[in-house]
């Protein structure tokens, strides 16, 4: 009895903690991380204040989790296209455009979690996270040098162009303070340019040896 209630408790204690986490996506996916106080995001997950508190020590903690689990997603998302049976070229194509899409789709809690002001220990998981990224293109684009699609002199510069290229090019778009729709067509656009510029870069040209 005292096992199951101890299981129970642990459960409940990891739904407090996942609706919190959802919570402040949420209130970041709306309007930043002004919009994500402690206060607004325990209203939002039907909690106290307080219980916030046993959690997390403070709103910083949080919004990092909240990176770090969104940065997981996208990197197993780029590891199975990684791992695919597609060509490097067609791999670092599908890369780009995946990564640049979802950040379209979703461009309040992608302009936060990449380029929002931050303290120093936010801004080094974000750090971290573009390491976990760049170490997915760096997969492809060596994939692509050893069968002759890529050619490049160094494999981690090459990749840091890549992963600038995916990150810091959606800034202007997705810049909440432009107030600025784009239709569907217009993200596509925006998207292909981007990848194509990222696989042009590092292709083999024709005639090259």
């Amino acid at each position: 009895m005292s096992y199951k209630r101890s299981s129970l408790m642990q459960e409940r204690m990891e739904q407090n903690r996942n609706a919190i986490l959802d919570s402040a996506r949420e209130l970041i996916a709306h309007g930043g991380f002004k919009e994500a106080s402690i206060q607004a995001i325990a209203e939002r997950a039907g909690v106290s204040t307080g219980l916030v508190y046993r959690y997390f020590e403070n709103k910083s903690q949080i919004l990092i989790e909240v990176l770090s689990a969104a940065i997981r997603r996208e990197v197993e998302i780029l590891d199975h296209i990684a791992k695919s049976d597609l060509t490097p070229k067609q791999k670092l194509q599908k890369s780009v455009t995946t990564f640049v899409k979802r950040a379209m789709n979703s461009p309040q809690l992608a302009y936060s979690l990449m380029f929002e002001p931050v303290d120093p220990e936010m801004e080094h998981e974000r750090f971290r996270s573009k390491q976990l990224i760049k170490q997915s293109i760096k997969e492809i684009l060596a994939e692509g040098k050893v069968n002759g699609e890529f050619d490049f002199e160094d494999l981690n510069t090459a990749a840091l162009g890549v992963v600038g290229s995916m990150t810091f090019v959606v800034i202007e778009p997705l810049n909440p303070s432009r107030n600025v729709m784009f239709d569907q067509n217009y993200k596509d656009y925006f998207v292909k340019q981007i990848a194509d510029f990222c696989v042009n870069a590092v292709r083999k040209q024709e005639g090259g040896k």
